[in-house]
């Protein structure tokens, strides 16, 4: 079939991070199911990684509490190295008034969470 020359439009791509692979695996899942392509990691360092050496990632979607470097960790390593890379942050372990009033500069969720919440988030 011809497109008359056109590049298929590029989809947006999240990175998913939680030490917990059910969670990470499910969450990448969701996002998939609603036209989001994912990529997940099971670690902070592991999330580096993929992030160079996958230059199309937009979003990271990472849980807060995650042995040695934590989300929070992560997600201020990423706006300062990748700051065109929007960053959502989950936890449940954390309310959202304590979040915004200790560390309001990433968008935050509660888990659980509702998957319609995230993707607002995550998408510019």
């Amino acid at each position: 079939m011809d497109d008359g020359g056109r590049l298929p439009e590029r989809r947006f791509k999240t990175l998913v991070v939680d030490d917990e692979p059910d969670l990470a695996d499910m969450a990448a899942e969701l996002l998939t199911y609603h036209g989001i392509d994912t990529v997940v990691a099971y670690s902070a360092p592991e999330a580096l990684k993929l992030l160079a050496a996958h230059a199309d990632i937009d979003a990271i979607f990472s849980d807060i509490m995650m042995p040695g470097m934590t989300g929070l960790d992560l997600a201020e390593t990423v706006a300062t190295n990748y700051p065109r890379i929007r960053i959502v942050l989950t936890s449940g372990f954390t309310t959202p008034a304590y979040w915004k009033q200790q560390h309001g500069q990433f968008p935050f969720v509660t888990k659980p969470y509702l998957i319609n919440t995230v993707i607002k988030l995550l998408k510019p």
